[in-house]
Parts: structure tokens; C-alpha cells; sequence
């Protein structure tokens, strides 16, 4: 069990700090899973899960890796652009870490392993869900924005 955790902070602190430091090329590679689906913006989905209200008692590593900015600094357009490449770091990092659960496998019983499949799932997609909706409301202010100027 120690080792399960150790290797879970080891996994969420490296992908992390290797997708922080990442060159732009790499994290561009992915543009197609960052990529704002139209069922995103016809839907409510945000909303009904209520990411507004929640979406801030979730830890930021930004903080601990002293890089970017929260949603509250968009007061301009040119700042939406930089937080836009932030959400799809962010985005890539937990993506990332979900594709280490299979490795639990080969050091824990079969149920362990699913168990850590889950964990896996439970704690990165909430992260995964608020870049999406970050990414959502940026994409909304630039539409509003350009539509009126």
C-alpha cells in the first residue's frame, strides 16, 4: 500500500513537472484532445456538474511549480492566449498520468490494480473537466468579444 502511494506522487509530481518544462511542440502534438467539442458548447454539461462551485477547492500545481495564472487574471484578451496553452498543459499532464494505472498491475494483485485503475480515473478527470470548462469560457469570450468589435 506505501508503495502504491509512493508511486502514485512520484507519477503525479514527474508527469507534472515533465509536462511543465515540456518544449510547446510537444504539448501541440496533443491539439487534437484539447480541441473544444461542439456537444461542449450546445450542452450544459458544466453547469448540471455544478464545476463552477467546486472547481477552486481542487489544488493547482501551478502553485508549486510557480507557472501560470488562474482564470480570476483574464481581464484582457492578450492574457487568453497564454492561459489557453496553460489548460491544455494541464489538460495533457492528467491524460498522462492516467496511462500509468495499467503498470499497477505488475507489482499488485489483479483487484489492487483495478482499484488503482479507478483512482486513476477519480482524481485526474475533475482536473481534466476544469480545463475543458476553462477552456470553454475562453473560448466564449473571444466569440463575444469579436462578435461585438
Amino acid at each position: 500500500m506505501i508503495a502504491n502511494i509512493l508511486a502514485w506522487l512520484c507519477i503525479h509530481f514527474g508527469v507534472s513537472s515533465l509536462v511543465s518544462v515540456a518544449p510547446e511542440a510537444f504539448v501541440n502534438v496533443f491539439a487534437g484532445l484539447y480541441r473544444v467539442k461542439s456537444w461542449e458548447t450546445r450542452t450544459k454539461l458544466y453547469g448540471c456538474l455544478g464545476v463552477r462551485k467546486w472547481k477552486d477547492r481542487l489544488p493547482e500545481a501551478r502553485k508549486w511549480f510557480r507557472k501560470g495564472k488562474t482564470a480570476a487574471h483574464l481581464r484582457h484578451p492578450t492574457q487568453w492566449e497564454r492561459f489557453e496553452k496553460q489548460t491544455n498543459r494541464s489538460e495533457l499532464s492528467h491524460w498522462l498520468q492516467m496511462l500509468a494505472a495499467p503498470f499497477f498491475f505488475l507489482f499488485n494483485p489483479p483487484w489492487a490494480g483495478w482499484v488503482m485503475v479507478a483512482y486513476a480515473i477519480m482524481f485526474n478527470f475533475p482536473f481534466i473537466i476544469v480545463q475543458r470548462y476553462n477552456r470553454v469560457r475562453i473560448m466564449r469570450m473571444k466569440n463575444h468579444v469579436y462578435m461585438r468589435g
